[in-house]
């Protein structure tokens, strides 16, 4: 079973705060990066009479472990600022316990309030713990964290304390925080894993496009991705028609498309929609720039135009949205960009992402506007691998409105057969072609470029002593 852990709470409880977690950063924000001043302020405002040991050494260790501070000396962390810019004591907490829930195991505690109420039982400190550890969160004996962010939660409005010490979860103020809400979660968690994959992949076609999609190429992404999830029942009986009945998805018969379970329409309805897309690729808001998130489903012939135009902020523009367009369509996770294209007079980006297909692969991103008679160099392949290998990626990819000379290719021809790393070329032509034909055309691509690759790499020795 997969290990979580929940952020550390000592003295940080809400009695202890007097339920307000602003005035604790109002004197980081005021003397920021230095620790005697803030201590010092803490002790004449905040931990009156407290030990200083609580006050130098318990305190800072739960800010940086909440996300609220960014290290040592303490300063406020983007979190921390938004939290201490709440109107109100109720609006801090909840901006504080949004962040727990969707990005530090906090919805570990929702699930296990959730259960608790559901049996009848007390959410006591040693009923909670022994639910959180059947989720697989890590606690020692003794600790109160998990009761601690409890309590913020009912500050929050989250939770809701109910009589008989049976607190329950306020459905209506999670949904509005996060998105999500906790019977959502137990309705999609009790979905099949074929169910719950087709979901899964529908939600993150919709970043790119609004649909509808073939249920063809739905079923046939989601067999490459778990092949044993589907076996031989009708995709109609055990997959559409099921998300359909429970308001998952819409589908409609496309014209001349048969009668197949696995013919027709899908779209995702407003209930799928309505999940953030953070919930299904972790941290995406932090990878794609506001800027780019609303742009992502440009249609690709307006993003070849683009990468034509003389103007070069149009032209950048354009590279971006290739660039995160072919992580997506290659249904990799993007973990950000390492230079936009402005930082390179709008000719060049750099991104970083990652996949889970069957193993996890680490993918860096260089993508570069040129003209279509120029080529990319050995030299800038070379540069890649030096990062690639820094970075411990698996894959580099390289992407040209141009082409790439004999020596890159040459280059990494030897460098795929002597190391870990593999290569992906995509040169003008397999650009104009996926954005002209469709992320299929890219797909085909790819998968070809991959059996190239085993090719080469088969051609590796493997010591005796490994076989």
């Amino acid at each position: 079973m997969t290990s979580y852990n929940i952020p550390s709470f000592n003295d940080f409880s809400p009695g202890l705060l007097k339920n307000d977690l602003r005035p604790v950063l109002l004197s980081i924000q005021k003397h920021s990066k230095n620790d005697e001043e803030i201590f010092s302020d803490w002790e004449k405002t905040i931990c009156l009479g407290w030990e200083k040991k609580r006050i130098r050494t318990n305190i800072p260790a739960t800010l940086g472990s909440t996300g609220l501070t960014l290290g040592r000396p303490l300063e406020l962390s983007p979190l921390g600022q938004r939290v201490l810019m709440a109107a109100s004591a109720k609006e801090a907490a909840e901006v504080f316990c949004t962040e727990i829930i969707k990005n530090r195991n906090g919805d570990k505690l929702i699930e296990a309030i959730q259960s608790l109420h559901r049996k009848g039982e007390r959410a006591t400190k040693k009923t909670l713990q022994t639910e959180l550890s059947r989720l697989g969160v890590k606690l020692s004996n003794d600790t109160t964290d998990h009761s601690t962010l409890k309590n913020w939660m009912i500050v929050a409005g989250i939770v809701i304390e109910a009589k008989k010490g049976l607190p329950e979860v306020n459905d209506t103020s999670l949904k509005i925080l996060t998105g999500v809400s906790s019977e959502e979660v137990d309705e999609f968690q009790s979905l099949t894993l074929g169910q719950q994959t087709f979901l899964h992949l529908l939600r993150k076609r919709h970043v790119t496009e609004p649909g509808p999609f073939q249920a063809q190429d739905l079923y046939t992404e989601c067999k490459s991705i778990q092949p044993h999830a589907y076996g031989s029942a009708n995709f109609a009986s055990a997959v559409k028609d099921p998300l359909s009945s429970a308001g998952w998805i819409d589908i409609s018969k496309a014209t001349g498309s048969g009668h197949g379970g696995k013919s027709g329409l899908v779209k995702g309805s407003k209930k799928l929609l309505s999940i953030p897309i953070e919930n299904v690729i972790p941290n995406f808001d932090a990878a794609v720039p506001p800027d780019l998130r609303k742009k992502l489903q440009t249609p690709l012939i307006q993003i070849l135009d683009w990468l034509n135009e003389t103007d070069i902020h149009k032209g950048g523009l354009g590279l971006e949205l290739l660039a995160l367009r072919i992580i997506l369509d290659l249904r990799l996770t993007p973990r950000g960009f390492r230079v936009r294209s402005k930082e390179t007079a709008f000719a060049e980006v750099d991104l970083t992402a990652e996949g889970d297909h069957l193993m996890f692969s680490r993918w860096t991103f260089q993508c570069k506007r040129i003209q279509s008679s120029k080529n990319v160099s050995l030299g800038d392949v070379a540069k890649e691998v030096g990062i690639a290998m820094h970075m411990r990626a698996h894959v580099i990819v390289m992407v040209s409105t141009g082409g790439f000379t004999k020596e890159a290719f040459s280059y990494a021809k030897e460098m795929t057969k002597a190391t870990h790393l593999q290569f992906v070329f995509l040169d003008g032509k397999v650009i104009q072609d996926y954005l002209q034909k469709g992320p299929a055309t890219l797909y085909a691509y790819v998968m070809n470029n991959a059996r190239h690759v085993m090719s080469e790499k088969g051609q590796q020795p493997i010591p005796a002593s490994d076989i």
